[in-house]
């Protein structure tokens, strides 16, 4: 029978623990910092896969409800946008045309409301979704009910 020796163990150099350290580096950085999604996009923590994009819309949902492209669309206590046409839809930003009215513009917006464009923007993660948190309207809305228009806001999350 033979007897072998213990493999002996020797201390590594401060040079090789700063070359395995660097090499260690290397292997982390480089493949997060090109493994991003398009510029702009808003990627998961983990994977950098593409994270899908909502809105929380109060219109016909008391409660709210997580949307993408919605038809119809509550922004705030005031206005509402109605048909609406989405051309866009995130990763950053959402755009959009409908017709707009609320309470600011009763009783004549309810027969007539207004055509506008909105945009949405702000995303903001929430439990694995990301959400638009802020959106502004362009109208031709009259003068005498601009400051009462509610054209800008911050848009709730769940």
């Amino acid at each position: 029978m033979r007897l072998t020796a213990a493999p002996t163990t020797r201390p590594i150099s401060k040079t090789r623990r700063l070359a395995a350290l660097c090499l260690l580096t290397a292997a982390l950085v480089v493949p997060a910092a090109t493994s991003c999604g398009s510029p702009g996009s808003a990627t998961g923590a983990q994977d950098g896969t593409e994270i899908p994009v909502y809105v929380l819309n109060f219109h016909g949902a008391e409660e709210g409800r997580s949307d993408q492209r919605p038809g119809d669309l509550t922004l705030s206590e005031f206005s509402t946008l109605s048909q609406v046409v989405w051309q866009s839809w995130g990763p950053t930003r959402a755009t959009g045309a409908g017709k707009l009215s609320g309470t600011w513009c009763l009783p004549g917006c309810m027969d007539r409301p207004y055509e506008a464009t909105v945009t949405l923007s702000n995303v903001s993660p929430v439990k694995g979704k990301g959400y638009f948190t802020k959106y502004e309207i362009v109208a031709l809305v009259p003068e005498d009910q601009r400051d009462k228009a509610d054209l800008t806001g911050a848009l709730p999350t769940p």
